[in-house]
C-alpha cells in the first residue's frame, strides 16, 4: 500500500475514532476505537511516539465529558469584548489541520526530526490534558446567531463538532507552532511563512469565540517551549540537513 494511502486509513480510522468519542456512539468506551489509528500509525512510522500521540487525541474529548459537570473557568479580559464574534475567521481556523498535521507529514523527513517532532507534539498535549483537568474552561461562544451564509454555517458546524471544554491553553495554537518549527528545520522559508500564519491562527480562534486572548498566548508560549525542548538544535547525526541545504524551492515539498 503506497504512503499516501497508508496515512489515510490511519486520519479516517482516527476520525471515526474522534466522532464515536465525541458523540458519544458507544460512550467513554468507545475510545478504544483509538486503538485502531494508533496501531496503525506504528504500522506505518514504525514510531512508538507515534501511535501513542494518535492513541492520545480522543482523550481531549474524554476529559471534556468527565469534567462536563464541574465547575469551569473564563479567563476574559478587556481584549475578549473588543474583539466581537466574526464569522469569517472559522476558515483560518479550520487551516490548522493543513498547518500543524498534513503538512509536517509531507515536508519532515529523517529519523531525528520525525521523533522529536512527535515528541514536542507529545509533550503539548500531555501538559494540556493536565491543565484541562485540574482547571477546566468553556468556550465563548456566540449562539444563537442567524446563519446567514458560509462562514456562518462553517462557524456552526464547528461548533456541533467541537466540545466548548478544554479552552486553556489554546491547542490549536500550539499544535500549528510545533508544525511551524518542524517544518522550518527543512525549509526555512516554509517555515518561516507557518510560523506567521500561526499567528492568524491564534487570532481565529478568538474571532470565532473558540478561545479567549489568554487561551492563545498560553498555548503560543506551550508551542514555544516544546521547540525550545525538542526541536531548537539539531543532533550531528541528523540526517536531513544535506537534504535541507539542497533545498532552494517549493519542489521541495514533495520529496
Amino acid at each position: 500500500m503506497p504512503r499516501w494511502a497508508q496515512w489515510a486509513v490511519v486520519l479516517a480510522s482516527l476520525t471515526y475514532a474522534l466522532l464515536s468519542v465525541r458523540f458519544e456512539w458507544g460512550g467513554i468506551a468507545a475510545y478504544l476505537l483509538g486503538l485502531l489509528p494508533a496501531l496503525v500509525t506504528l504500522v506505518v512510522s514504525g514510531s512508538v511516539t507515534g501511535a501513542i500521540v494518535v492513541f492520545l487525541i480522543p482523550i481531549y474529548f474524554v476529559i471534556g465529558q468527565l469534567t462536563a459537570s464541574r465547575q469551569h473557568y473564563q479567563p476574559s479580559i478587556w481584549l475578549d469584548d473588543a474583539m466581537a464574534v466574526w464569522p469569517e475567521w472559522i476558515f483560518v481556523y479550520a487551516s490548522l489541520y493543513l498547518c500543524a498535521f498534513l503538512l509536517p507529514i509531507v515536508v519532515v523527513r529523517g529519523r531525528w526530526l520525525i521523533e522529536h517532532t512527535l515528541r514536542a507534539y507529545l509533550f503539548v498535549m500531555l501538559v494540556s490534558y493536565v491543565i484541562f483537568w485540574i482547571y477546566p474552561t468553556v468556550a465563548p461562544r456566540v449562539e444563537g446567531q442567524s446563519v446567514t451564509g458560509p462562514a456562518e454555517r462553517a462557524l456552526q458546524l464547528f461548533y456541533d463538532l467541537d466540545q466548548p471544554y478544554g479552552c486553556f491553553p489554546s491547542l490549536h495554537v500550539a499544535y500549528s507552532v510545533v508544525g511551524a518549527f518542524a517544518c522550518h528545520h527543512m525549509n526555512r522559508a516554509l517555515g518561516r511563512a507557518m510560523l506567521a500564519w500561526s499567528v492568524l491562527i491564534a487570532i481565529s480562534t478568538v474571532y470565532t469565540k473558540q478561545h479567549f486572548v489568554l487561551d492563545a498566548a498560553a498555548g503560543g508560549l506551550l508551542g514555544l517551549a516544546a521547540r525550545a525542548m525538542f526541536l531548537r538544535t539539531s543532533d550531528r547525526r541528523y540526517d536531513c540537513v544535506c537534504v535541507q541545504r539542497r533545498s532552494r524551492s517549493w519542489l521541495f515539498l514533495v520529496y
